[in-house]
């Protein structure tokens, strides 16, 4: 009965938001006044998340045999996961020696930044991009097309894309704010924005590994 209902539809927007809903809602409920706590580098939630990405890793080396195209499949999904990876460990924050970062349009506009970083950290973020458009290109028309036909995997993957691009949206929001506004938003209210943008982002490994195994169930029925 709960492969029937792990393989279904539905099971990753229901698996998200009750999972989400019990998370987040203890900790604005239990420790209201030390949200952030939890939020901030090296707290809960990021040892959480880090420790989802060592299991997206693993569990793509697991169920490497059920991609027939390793180069052009699971080779990319390898390498997006582990430049993911990277990037919730912070490594982005230490190339670069004269910005906080080489991944952000401002560090290509700053002429004090050299010539030759800019090469270097353009060229692999033309790699990255490049192979999230041949992912897209390959997988996107059936994904959709799928969708409207209730597909398991198709409506997980699109699960985990609202949520990336609504935790995209939410840590931009308070910027954005202060610049239309001239002023931050207050403490209370950028503590919640905090919680729900980093304890969304949390469940992407999370999602992405229970796609993997969605997937493998799939192949092997």
């Amino acid at each position: 009965m709960f492969k029937k209902f792990f393989t279904s539809f539905y099971f990753m927007p229901v698996f998200f938001l009750l999972c989400w809903g019990l998370f987040a809602g203890h900790i604005y409920l239990g420790y209201t006044g030390d949200i952030l706590r939890f939020t901030k580098e090296g707290g809960l939630i990021e040892d959480v998340c880090h420790i989802g990405y060592v299991g997206l890793l693993g569990f793509l080396l697991v169920f490497c045999d059920d991609y027939k195209d390793r180069i052009k499949s699971w080779g990319m999904f390898l390498f997006l996961a582990m430049c993911a990876f990277l990037r919730e460990e912070g490594l982005h924050r230490h190339l670069s020696r004269t910005d906080s970062t080489p991944f952000k349009s401002r560090f290509f506009l700053n002429p004090n930044n050299p010539l030759g970083e800019k090469i270097v950290f353009g060229i692999f973020l033309i790699i990255i991009l490049g192979a999230v458009l041949y992912l897209a290109y390959k997988y996107a028309k059936p994904l959709v097309v799928n969708f409207f036909k209730f597909d398991t995997i198709s409506w997980s993957v699109a699960t985990m894309c609202v949520i990336g691009l609504f935790s995209k949206f939410i840590d931009r929001f308070p910027a954005n704010y202060r610049k239309a506004n001239g002023a931050p938003l207050p403490d209370d209210i950028y503590a919640i924005f905090q919680l729900v943008e980093e304890s969304s982002e949390m469940f992407l490994p999370y999602i992405a590994i229970i796609i993997l195994v969605q997937y493998h169930l799939k192949v092997k029925a």
